[in-house]
């Protein structure tokens, strides 16, 4: 298990984030394809002030390898509530992302094959900037690495087709301009 004080992502989440409480998630053995035995995942609670907020997972061990720009990407993905297979989705997409086949960038659109939880009306993900987290999330540097935190968000089939055409921007000024709760499990497309 991981320890926030000894893992610089744990304890990068524990500053950003002080009014959450912050646990590793026990991925456990499920058949996953594992690229990155050093893999751990964060679960952070809501805010005891604010406890309908989303409840957020985030990957610490996917930025080991960085990328040619210099820095390694960890991954963040916001659920309803306190979802073990929301953490094993980020553990997938971490895992899939040190395939050397398989680099993620910004505005990529992953299917993943069913809904991303169950009874969910998203099944896939796009690869965004964190921009809803504050901007004290996004990077962490230290005398070891520069990482940058990436949000994965789950979308629809229908938004999925309309960011390969449009674009990440144009389907998050539809997203905002909608509304849409994109940590809900089941929730209305915005195109």
């Amino acid at each position: 298990m991981a320890d926030a004080e000894r893992d610089p992502v744990g304890a990068h989440l524990a500053r950003v984030f002080p009014e959450r409480a912050l646990a590793p998630v026990e991925l456990g053995a499920g058949g996953m394809v594992v690229n990155l035995p050093e893999l751990a995942i964060w679960q952070l609670a809501p805010p005891a002030a604010a406890p309908a907020t989303p409840w957020l997972y985030v990957s610490s061990g996917a930025s080991a390898e960085p990328m040619d720009d210099g820095f390694g990407l960890e991954f963040a993905l916001l659920a309803p509530a306190a979802e073990p297979l929301a953490a094993k989705l980020v553990a997938m997409v971490a895992n899939l992302h040190a395939d050397p086949r398989y680099p993620l960038s910004l505005g990529q659109v992953l299917e993943i094959g069913h809904p991303w939880l169950p009874g969910a009306s998203a099944d896939h993900l796009i690869v965004a900037l964190p921009s809803t987290f504050g901007p004290e999330f996004e990077w962490l540097s230290d005398r070891e690495r520069t990482v940058r935190f990436i949000w994965l968000l789950p979308i629809t089939k229908s938004e999925a087709d309309f960011a390969r055409r449009r674009g990440l921007d144009a389907l998050q000024e539809k997203l905002g301009a909608a509304q849409i709760d994109v940590a809900a499990r089941v929730r209305a497309s915005a195109v």
